[in-house]
């Protein structure tokens, strides 16, 4: 049987009704609510166990990276310091970590490229630790340089 053609690419048979879709606010049956509530829990553990394998790389990461005693700290920078450079650092009353009492350093020890040290001021050795001079900062100093 041939349909017409208006019927082409339609369903020709008679048209189910539609049925009304129960609210979700309430009435219906007791079921309305639990498929959300199924797609919410699904979510929830989803969400929850990328969290802990997120959590489980960075931390593999992390132990991969190397111990902050390797690192270099700057171009010319040595592990240990020489007694050169500790005779220098008591000389002018140094620390190579700064001075928490919020005291305000006079000069600096920077180490040239030929790893001289030299006692310059504090000006000159904030734009060696900013990179805008080729030596390395060894210590910031409270006297002044000589």
């Amino acid at each position: 049987m041939r349909l017409p053609g208006r019927y082409v690419g339609r369903h020709a048979g008679p048209r189910a009704e539609r049925r009304a879709r129960p609210s979700v606010r309430g009435g219906g049956s007791p079921r309305v609510g639990r498929p959300m509530r199924a797609h919410l829990v699904r979510g929830t553990v989803r969400t929850l166990l990328r969290t802990l394998v997120a959590g489980v790389v960075l931390v593999g990461l992390a132990n991969l990276a190397p111990p902050a005693a390797e690192i270099p700290s700057g171009p010319y920078a040595t592990g240990s310091p020489d007694p050169a450079q500790l005779d220098l650092m008591r000389r002018f009353d140094c620390s190579p970590d700064g001075f928490g009492d919020g005291s305000t350093p006079r000069s600096a020890i920077i180490r040239a490229e030929g790893g001289h040290l030299r006692v310059v001021s504090f000006d000159r050795g904030w734009r060696v630790y900013t990179g805008s001079r080729p030596h390395a900062l060894v210590a910031v100093c409270l006297d002044p340089p000589a």
